[in-house]
């Protein structure tokens, strides 16, 4: 066995484990920062390189005419010119450890390999990203204000319902359930103004679930935190596990290559974990009669109409520069048109005030309550935080900078000029120490996110009912029932679909593929295990459900506006109001009934997932869902073949390129029987990187403070056949041809807003 590796560097010691995960011991939080700078830098510097490029829009530099549409929608933003009066605003103490973290990056790589020297503000850039990929773009503003427009009110609030029924709120409660009315007469008329759709762009925006699973639960004094969030699968692995030792305090847990600060983790007095909070923190506004280059937000038009113009220079590896005109107005920058309307962008991510490094803070902590205090005053992105103390506390709070609303959601566009004031963070929403001994948060709606105006467009709550259950029935205080419950696979959502299959499909005598089809689906077990038959299916049924019948309501948005998207996550309860009322006449064209329509989208679902996998046999879950990170590298290995069980929809959220980016599970009390596994190793490189993927992927877990390996914390989930095809599923979006949500290299595509 190969000894740990030592390094001493600008004050601090580090040690590196045989997985090589550093432990940095300093006299300092000043060393120490300075310690995990080194540390990074070392093991993920070309990493730290390329999520600053594609932040501020220089990512073309690297990657080429490729990545043009993502800098250019980046540059109109100004991000960088942000992120300098982000740093320059910075309490002191703040500045100084950022500095302290620059020094340990420089000191670790130096000019000598190739990098441009890291600044203070390519850690801000960082900051940036994690608030770009945890708030709002806009999209869904411009989908209320456009459905206003051209939609009577019932059917917008019948399709934009406040709340699912699958609503859990924080402390596992069920309020009573709530399934909007389908206004009939109203739809009756809209499907009968529609037309087919074919070769028509999707309506439907099935956003990823970005944000992730978050417990604490207390039993008899003691208290676990479970934490996984679902992110971007890269290769390398997004998170980077450290342990920081002070004199006082020793913090351990994960960051993110170019941050300056522990994200998440335990101090041994209190743990943390984080879940994505769609926060209501973005504006759009009416900025004017639109210019000549308004309309198209991702090309590079030349600016015109009022406001400030501005030019962006974007440097093109193996091309001419591009030069992009941009206009600034009082309201923000110019990012799009509607109607013939400027359309101006205004968030926390372009306010300087709302970005900090508040969450240091949380070294120090000693109870739920402290952790609540900090996380309420720091400068986050939009989050659910939960945290569980050593003496069983456990509680839930948001973090981050919430605009007070006179009108909360849904809504659309904003008065023009509107100053904002932020809710003050002795008034931002807490549950502490519930009755019931635990809190949940799943990205779902809540009474209290809701009430306190924080947030709107939440995700739907069938995971956090599911974990809800399960810590009502289980012994929450051992780690072990909080790792398996992170695995579990039970697809409940999909069960009123195959059961709406197997209404329509005729049970006798009828001719292939019904049948086949029929006992398929009949063998779907409820999960979405690997193994599963079935399920491949009904995945892409449920999609193709969805996109006819939003689709069709939705025609009048859509002539209003051709960039038009539904993007509401809660749309469940709605989705299922029209499939019970489709014999009330609100089968979409050209289906004449209900049946042809359901079995007609049962044989397109078919023929989608029989092109994927290539055979016309029942297909496994597995031979879809196959792991495929995104490469945020120039030169990442490929990933072994592995089938990932799991699903969008269950506790266990795995898709080939999108998941638990990392499981931690800590009862602050005793860390050493702490896990944390994360998709790949520390260096991201070479075959340590390929075990800890494969273990991840197998549903194995990793102690928090080094040691042996555990065995799979539930059901494995083995590497596929050898008949098992690679490729990305990126759920129907990839089944009909179109691209995937989103890629961890290029970064998102701008211009809808």
């Amino acid at each position: 066995m190969t000894r740990p590796r030592v390094v001493r560097r600008g004050g601090a010691e580090i040690r590196y484990d045989r997985s090589d995960r550093p432990r940095i011991t300093a006299g300092t939080v000043e060393a120490a920062t300075f310690g995990l700078g080194w540390s990074v830098a070392h093991h993920r510097r070309e990493q730290m390189d390329l999520l600053c490029r594609r932040v501020h829009g220089r990512l073309a530099e690297v990657a080429g005419p490729v990545a043009l549409p993502g800098d250019r929608w980046q540059r109109r933003l100004h991000l960088a010119e942000v992120a300098r009066q982000c740093f320059a605003l910075l309490p002191a103490g703040q500045r100084e450890l950022v500095e302290a973290f620059t020094a340990g990056v420089n000191d670790a790589t130096g000019d000598a390999t190739g990098h441009r020297r890291w600044s203070p503000v390519d850690s801000i850039a960082v900051a940036q990203l994690l608030f770009q990929e945890l708030a709002s773009d806009g999209s869904e503003l411009r989908m209320v204000e456009v459905m206003r427009r051209t939609l009577p009110a019932q059917v917008v609030d019948f399709l934009l319902p406040e709340q699912d029924e699958f609503e859990t709120d924080v402390d596992g409660a069920r309020p009573a359930p709530l399934r909007p009315t389908p206004p009939l007469a109203l739809l009756r008329e809209l499907i009968g103004q529609a037309e087919p759709r074919d070769g028509q762009p999707l309506v439907v925006t099935d956003q990823r679930p970005v944000g992730s699973n978050a417990w604490a639960a207390s039993h008899a004094g003691s208290a676990v935190l479970a934490s996984d969030t679902h992110l971007s699968l890269t290769n390398p692995s997004l998170w980077y596990a450290a342990t920081i030792a002070l004199p006082d305090t020793t913090v351990t847990g994960v960051t993110i290559p170019g941050l300056p600060v522990i994200v998440s983790g335990t101090n041994q007095h209190v743990a943390w974990g984080f879940t994505r909070l769609p926060g209501d923190v973005v504006d759009l506004c009416d900025a004017g009669p639109a210019g000549p280059g308004d309309a198209s937000p991702g090309g590079a038009g030349a600016a015109g109409g009022p406001g400030t113009p501005r030019r962006e220079t974007i440097a093109v590896r193996g091309g001419p520069d591009e030069v992009l005109e941009v206009r600034d107005s009082p309201s923000g920058p110019i990012v799009g048109e509607l109607a013939g309307r400027a359309v101006a962008f205004r968030s926390t991510l372009t306010d300087p005030r709302a970005l900090d490094f508040g969450l240091l803070g949380m070294y120090g902590v000693t109870t739920v309550a402290d952790g609540v205090a900090v996380l309420t005053d720091s400068g986050l992105p939009p989050v659910n935080a939960v945290l569980a103390d050593r003496d069983g506390g456990v509680a839930w709070t948001v973090g981050g900078r919430f605009p007070a609303r006179a009108q909360r959601g849904p809504r659309g566009f904003s008065p023009p000029g509107e100053s904002v004031e932020w809710i003050p963070a002795q008034r931002l929403p807490r549950v502490v120490d519930p009755a019931s001994g635990f809190v949940v948060s799943c990205n779902n709606s809540t009474t209290a996110a809701r009430s306190a105006g924080v947030a709107w467009n939440f995700f739907g709550g069938h995971r956090a009912r599911r974990v809800a259950e399960r810590l009502r029935a289980g012994d929450r205080a051992a780690e072990s029932v909080s790792a398996r419950l992170q695995l579990d696979v039970r697809a409940e959502l999909y069960t009123y679909y195959r059961d709406l299959a197997l209404r329509h499909l005729p049970a006798g005598d009828a001719p292939e593929p019904l049948p086949t089809l029929r006992d398929e689906i009949s063998r779907w077990a409820g999960t979405a295990d690997r193994d599963e038959y079935g399920l491949a299916v009904l995945v892409v049924f449920r999609d193709l459900l969805r996109e006819e019948l939003f689709a069709a309501l939705t025609a009048p948005c859509r002539r209003y506006d051709p960039e038009f998207t539904y993007c509401y996550h809660g749309h469940e309860s709605a989705l299922r109001g029209l499939l019970d009322a489709l014999p009330e006449g609100l089968v979409p064209p050209p289906w004449r009934t209900p049946r042809r329509f359901v079995v007609g989208q049962l044989l397109l679902a078919r023929a989608v997932v029989a092109g994927r996998v290539g055979h016309e046999r029942p297909a496994r879950w597995g031979e879809v869902n196959l792991l495929a990170r995104s490469p945020l590298g120039r030169a990442a290995a490929p990933d072994p073949l592995v089938e990932l069980s799991g699903c969008a929809e269950t506790v266990c959220v795995a898709q080939p390129d999108f998941g638990a980016a990392m499981r931690l599970v800590v009862d602050p009390a005793r860390p050493e029987r702490g896990l944390l596994t994360l998709p790949g190793s520390p260096t991201g490189t070479g075959r340590q990187d390929q075990a800890a993927v494969v273990r991840w992927a197998t549903g194995a877990t990793d102690p928090l403070l080094g040691g042996r390996n555990r065995r799979p914390a539930g059901p494995g989930h083995p590497a596929g056949s050898p008949g098992a095809r690679p490729g990305l599923l990126r759920r129907l979006g990839a089944l009909l041809g179109r691209g995937g949500p989103g890629q961890a290299l290029l970064g998102r595509r701008g211009g809808r807003t």
